[in-house]
């Protein structure tokens, strides 16, 4: 304690002589010591205003209105407009494969061809029996529609024998009631009428069956002129609906996408074995999916924007086609399908891309340079400048612009919606020490601008 206390004592004796030495030394003025009480103090003012902090200097950039199109974003597939795997429809041995992977072919262009001598030796027996079924009913070609048994000969035979037999038994029945005859010839009469009758409808029946073997014969011709036919193996007609504004949709036609045979090979029937697939590629599809929540927003004919990676400066555009009415449970999305044209076919089936859906624009949306936007404990703003003060304002941002500036390089804008009117000075530079109602001064605007036209912007 008392150590304390000499410690003190001796502070206090060096700080007074060093005090009283200044005095004696004129190294300290006499009238600064509280000793001089005539003296006043300084004043007050001068020690306020030393205490005012310094303007922030910040750089300013107005709000611009701008047009702002409104996009719903989606990645996706390209996907072949149709894609039909080919089989053959008979078995057989591979004579010729006239296309292959890459070639582009219409419908009706023959892919490949079977070995068709079983075939149409086929059709030759065929065509044989039915020569023999028409000679039966005395005719060279087969009959239409309107054909009719009756006029076959061998019925108008049985016709008239039925005819002449009615004349004989009329005659018979004058010479019977006379008694010139007797009863026996009569009957027989009578029978020979009835025998006759029954051999036209014999005649008749005979003539339809083989009028029915005709038309087998017949169709089991066609069938073998069919299989024989199919002995070519050819790209099937596109009958497809086509999405809104299709165009050009008579015109497509098919790419070689797979080849699975080769010249030699026997090929199957049943059970089925692929031979080709084909995509209409002239004519892409985008399968992608959309968040629900712009379900009321996505509809048929809206424009689309994609882009591949394949084609990094080329501008692709296509419809939508078709929307899903229902939404998937697991991930809360709908899908989207997307007409895609490819004339040039520089995109490919398959192909990943990313695409931008059109669903509405704002003529004036207010924009502000997005270095100006502040983002701090879950709070987006800007901060504005009024009268030399700067001003918190909470905004909410929408669409990301590019916009070339005078120098040639892009600057970004972004979309805000809140307390922002155009030409409303917004802070680029300098807000990280800023806080709401701080003094600034203004640096310079962006763009070049002196600081008094900044000041003066509306």
């Amino acid at each position: 304690m008392l150590v304390r206390v000499w410690k003190a004592l001796l502070l206090l004796l060096f700080v007074g002589g060093g005090v009283i030495a200044g005095v004696v030394f004129g190294l300290i003025p006499a009238g600064v010591l509280p000793l001089a009480k005539h003296q006043p103090s300084a004043p007050a003012p001068v020690v306020e205003a030393a205490r005012q902090p310094l303007p922030i200097p910040v750089t300013v950039t107005s709000a611009v209105p701008r047009s702002v199109e409104r996009r719903v974003r989606t990645v996706g597939t390209l996907n072949g407009f149709e894609e039909i795997d080919i089989s053959p429809l008979v078995d057989g041995n591979v004579r010729r494969v006239v296309c292959d992977v890459g070639d582009v072919v219409a419908p009706g262009d023959v892919l490949l061809e079977i070995d068709d001598t079983d075939f149409q030796l086929t059709v030759r027996e065929h065509a044989r029996a039915l020569e023999l079924e028409l000679s039966r009913l005395g005719l060279e070609k087969i009959p239409d529609a309107s054909f009719t048994p009756a006029s076959l000969p061998s019925v108008q035979r049985a016709r008239l024998v039925e005819r002449n037999a009615a004349a004989i038994l009329e005659r018979n029945k004058g010479l019977a009631d006379r008694s010139v005859i007797t009863r026996d010839d009569y009957e027989k009469a009578e029978l020979n009428l009835e025998t006759a009758r029954l051999d036209t409808q014999q005649r008749v029946i005979d003539a339809e069956q083989t009028l029915a073997a005709v038309r087998h014969r017949e169709a089991v011709l066609e069938i073998a002129d069919k299989r024989l036919s199919d002995t070519k193996i050819c790209a099937p007609a596109i009958t497809v609906r086509t999405p809104p504004g299709a165009e050009g949709a008579a015109t497509m036609t098919y790419t070689v996408a797979e080849r699975f045979v080769s010249e030699g090979e026997i090929v199957r029937a049943a059970p089925p074995m692929k031979l080709f697939r084909l995509v209409v590629d002239s004519v892409l599809k985008l399968r992608a999916a959309v968040p629900e929540r712009y379900e009321a927003q996505v509809k048929r004919g809206q424009e689309v924007n994609l882009a591949v990676e394949s084609l990094p400066r080329r501008r692709i555009v296509g419809r939508v086609s078709r929307v899903n009415p229902t939404v998937d449970t697991a991930n809360r999305t709908f899908e989207v399908e997307v007409w895609v044209p490819n004339e040039e076919r520089l995109l490919k089936a398959g192909s990943f891309a990313t695409a931008s859906i059109l669903v509405g624009a704002d003529a004036d949306a207010v924009t502000v340079p997005e270095e100006g936007i502040v983002r701090y404990a879950g709070v987006t703003k800007i901060f504005t400048v009024v009268d030399a003060t700067a001003h918190a304002v909470a905004v909410e941002l929408g669409t990301r612009l590019e916009i070339p500036g005078e120098d040639g390089v892009a600057r970004r804008w972004v979309e805000v919606s809140g307390a922002v009117s155009p030409g409303t000075l917004v802070v680029t530079t300098g807000h990280s020490q800023l806080s709401d109602g701080a003094a600034v001064r203004v640096r310079q605007a962006s763009g070049g601008e002196s600081a008094a036209a900044a000041e003066e912007a509306p």
